[in-house]
């Protein structure tokens, strides 16, 4: 937690200092409003966050979604060229969660970024026209979709407001039905309040670190024994190199304080948002106060961890994901 803060102010400091820094208004954390959405004839889901980040004409959306059958996480990603990719089976931009796409397109529309995919429903192959466009105070990302294929033509209007950063994802009304991630989507079970106790090993290839460069390895130790969680961070390599934090939170939002940069402390509380852990933490920085939120959410079969982290500095906000396979 406190290792990737550190590695978002150093890189920030660099990218502030070479003149470098991304600033597409589609940047950031994202959270689905339904009231200002329109679904057409599919369901809409609980809740959902996506994390954006445009890199040069690199492009990756991350989603998390709640639903009545559970959560379901999965990453959206594509270079912004105007060329069609077809994709081999074993390409990780294939895969949407249980999706498997065949062939992506991403392209600049103005300001927007327009993500072209395709995939098989049934035997029949399926299009969905996504355009993600943002506004122009940067408070609210809008994203287009039309879907064709021989049985079904509709479109999706999904509102987006400027999230905080805690992805946090509430538990659906009783009864209440959910979306699939995409036209092809499947539902995905889950529980609550799970326990993230085990070895986690960092994947690298699914997670989303923005504009800083990822560690060569990371492998996270996690002892949850409700309220009481600790987190040993083992991480080779990357621009901070070798480190081995640890970190104790308790989930009834006790005040928790660990030593950071400089002898800083760095002051957390920890809580259950539905079946989110959000850890919320206060430090100093070359002078300057900062705030992070990490959020931890499980996969509904356990074997997936993700991690959401928000950072709010004087130097500007910043986030990024981090997906960790169980071992």
């Amino acid at each position: 937690m406190y290792r990737k803060f550190l590695a978002i102010m150093f890189a920030v400091s660099a990218l502030a200092l070479s003149g470098l820094a991304q600033d597409s208004k589609l940047n950031g954390s994202w959270k689905l409003d339904n009231a200002k959405s329109s679904f057409g004839q599919f369901p809409p889901p609980a809740s959902e966050s996506d994390t954006i980040a445009v890199t040069g004409t690199d492009f990756k959306q991350q989603v998390q979604q709640a639903t009545a059958q559970g959560t379901q996480n999965y990453t959206r990603s594509c270079t912004i060229d105007g060329k069609e990719v077809t994709l081999t089976p074993d390409d990780p931009r294939g895969h949407l969660g249980a999706i498997t796409l065949s062939k992506i397109q991403c392209a600049w529309q103005g300001s927007s970024v327009v993500f072209t995919e395709t995939a098989s429903l049934r035997g029949t192959e399926l299009t969905d026209r996504l355009t993600f466009s943002p506004s122009d105070d940067g408070k609210t990302m809008t994203m287009d979709s039309h879907i064709t294929s021989a049985t079904i033509n509709g479109d999706r209007k999904l509102v987006y407001d400027k999230d905080d950063g805690s992805a946090a994802m509430a538990a659906p009304a009783a009864g209440q039905m959910a979306a699939t991630p995409s036209a092809a989507g499947m539902i995905h079970t889950g529980s609550a309040q799970p326990n993230f106790s085990g070895t986690w090993k960092l994947n690298v290839s699914k997670s989303n670190f923005g504009q800083i460069p990822p560690p060569a390895s990371q492998t996270d130790m996690i002892e949850h024994n409700e309220p009481s969680v600790k987190i040993a961070e083992d991480q080779k390599g990357g621009m901070m190199g070798d480190m081995n934090l640890t970190t104790m939170i308790d989930t009834t939002g006790k005040e928790t304080k660990s030593s950071g940069m400089g002898g800083a402390d760095v002051t957390s509380t920890a809580h259950w948002d539905g079946i989110a852990l959000v850890v919320d933490s206060k430090t100093s920085f070359q002078g300057a106060d900062v705030k992070i939120k990490d959020t931890y959410t499980l996969s509904s079969d356990g074997k997936t961890l993700t991690e959401v982290t928000h950072v709010e500095s004087g130097m500007g906000n910043f986030d990024s994901t981090s997906v960790y396979d169980k071992q």
